[in-house]
């Protein structure tokens, strides 16, 4: 092999070190399913046309002083008459998603909508900062209505609030943890 030749190998070789990088992200984006991949991370139901909330009133279960559930985050859940086991283990996955977003964790608020008023004495230490709004309160109404005119409501599902009061997602009570914890960082990443 001459000198010649070698130069001219060595010329081609660097421009496919430059370009091979550029063919193969076109390649990706047009002609994979890469791009589907990327789309399919949402793991909750978008609301649309998301619902106004507004600001919530609302309790913490260690006290009975009003708290006003605003400028956060809020994971939403539903209990009808007691907090039984289903109840419970939906206590423990708010808290926990909330833990786990770390430096996040006061971007986030959890918040139960009871249909009526329960004795919440026993899980108050247990899930402090959890925040309860139940048929004895001023906003119940609203509140309640609101929620149940989304298509297809379903009590046993959970409900993402954005900072600025809207109903915007809804989980399966099936989804994984994980999935919706992607999801609120994603979100709060993109929020600013």
């Amino acid at each position: 092999m001459n000198q010649l030749t070698k130069s001219r190998m060595t010329l081609v070789g660097l421009i496919l070190i430059f370009f091979l990088p550029i063919f193969a992200s076109w390649y990706l984006v047009f002609f994979s399913d890469y791009k589907n991949e990327i789309n399919s991370i949402e793991n909750g139901d978008l609301i649309e046309p998301v619902i106004s909330l507004g600001a919530i009133e609302a309790r913490p279960l260690e006290n009975n002083q009003p708290f006003i559930v605003a400028e956060r985050w809020t994971l939403v859940f539903f209990v009808n008459d007691e907090c039984d086991a289903v109840c419970q283990k939906k206590l423990y996955q708010v808290r926990q998603i909330r833990l786990a977003l770390g430096k996040n964790v006061d971007k986030i608020d959890r918040l139960l909508i009871a249909k009526n008023p329960i004795d919440w004495g026993e899980f108050a230490e247990r899930y402090s900062g959890q925040k309860v709004l139940d048929s004895t309160m001023n906003d119940f109404t609203r509140i309640y209505d609101s929620f149940s005119s989304i298509q297809g409501f379903n009590e046993n599902s959970f409900y993402l609030i954005d900072p600025y009061g809207f109903i915007m997602m809804r989980y399966s009570d099936s989804v994984e943890p994980k999935g919706v914890i992607k999801d609120i960082e994603r979100l709060i990443k993109n929020a600013g």
